[in-house]
């Protein structure tokens, strides 16, 4: 057996509102499974990091950063709101804005100090796309959910069909995902997928991954 090294490597999975063990189905119970459609998530490795995809938030150019009282979810917008200032990584549709980045820092947002029921308080990276690349990278993720469904678990490896070496030969969400967010990763999620900054700030290996 012989060690190999190849650029990003790592194992994508797929999940979504009807996966009981994922956080966006305390949404879905909360407010129902249809106010959860196209939302979805893609996980680099078992766990973390996480990045979030949400189909849209309308007029978001007229208040950016959008908040949203806690007490008042009603709508999938109104969820998709929370969504996006509750998670570290989001990818989101919107043609005037498409191929920019936007970074949310920890703020209040309630004049009142006290009330706790309106802010974010995570940092969180948006990455805007084109309301066409979002279709597109929703029907990858739901291949991505099939193939996650197929792997197989021999002794202590898992076979997976999802290593992005090979998801990038069809699909363009992988190249997405390296090309534009992985730079921006923080050290424990770098960590997560075995790579770090070098002195220069370039994204390196820590490790070698897998057998060949």
């Amino acid at each position: 057996m012989k060690n190999y090294r190849k650029e990003f490597n790592y194992i994508v999975y797929y999940s979504d509102s009807t996966n009981e063990q994922d956080d966006l189905h305390f949404y879905a119970e909360e407010f129902g499974q249809e106010k959860m459609q196209g939302i979805f998530k893609l996980t680099l490795g078992l766990h973390f990091p996480e990045i979030l995809f949400l189909p849209g938030i309308g007029n978001i150019d007229k208040l950016w950063p959008p908040y949203i009282d806690y007490r008042l979810i009603q709508s999938a917008e109104d969820i998709c709101k929370v969504l996006l200032l509750t998670e570290s990584y989001i990818v989101l549709p919107y043609n005037e804005w498409a191929g920019q980045v936007r970074i949310l820092e920890p703020e209040p947002k309630n004049p009142t100090p006290s009330d706790t029921e309106t802010y974010y308080g995570y940092k969180n990276t948006v990455f805007f796309i084109t309301e066409e690349e979002y279709e597109l990278y929703e029907q990858e993720a739901k291949y991505i959910n099939e193939l996650n469904d197929s792997e197989e678990i021999r002794g202590y490896e898992t076979i997976s069909k999802t290593r992005t070496e090979d998801l990038e030969k069809n699909m363009k969400v992988p190249g997405f995902i390296k090309e534009k967010i992985i730079s921006y990763f923080d050290d424990r999620d770098l960590y997560q997928i075995s790579r770090k900054r070098d002195g220069e700030g370039n994204i390196i290996f820590t490790q070698t991954i897998g057998n060949k």
